[in-house]
């Protein structure tokens, strides 16, 4: 599928090259939807994942984001100074710490997920609804196939 906006390189014709391009217009296209709510893209998953867990650990949340633990210890005390998440002993186990997102935080998330959804429609306007849904059932297929791995290690 050669065409006329640079694509024309010999990588173009490895699917590989083009899931990874893919997935930088999207970061793109993404990263600047956060700066009004003064957050990353990171931690708007780190928010997202503490919101929808009951009672997450910072190691479970490091598991499910495949993210570092020193990391997101690290993500954590960032969340924490800017009031956007608590963090509090777990009381099964001492050991560990719950995250618990603030209400600011739910505040910032219904913005930032309102933000990301435009985002992303802009990104796939040039895709049919029936498109759209199987390139989403095909990527969830293909990553869940693998184990996980974390972005830093």
């Amino acid at each position: 599928m050669e065409n006329a906006t640079g694509w024309d390189t010999p990588m173009w014709h490895s699917t590989g090259f083009r899931l990874i391009k893919l997935g930088e217009l999207a970061q793109a296209a993404t990263a600047s939807v956060f700066e009004p709510q003064r957050i990353t893209s990171r931690q708007f998953h780190v928010l997202s994942a503490a919101e929808s867990m009951p009672h997450p650990s910072q190691r479970e949340l490091s598991r499910v984001l495949g993210v570092d633990p020193n990391v997101m210890v690290g993500l954590i005390d960032d969340l924490e100074e800017q009031g956007l998440v608590r963090r509090e002993r777990n009381l099964r186990d001492r050991r560990r710490y719950i995250v618990t997102p603030t209400p600011e935080a739910k505040r910032l998330l219904e913005e930032a997920r309102r933000a990301v959804a435009e985002a992303e429609s802009e990104l796939l306007a040039p895709l049919s609804e029936q498109e759209v849904d199987a390139l989403h059932e095909l990527a969830g297929r293909l990553l869940t196939a693998r184990p996980r791995v974390t972005e830093d290690g």
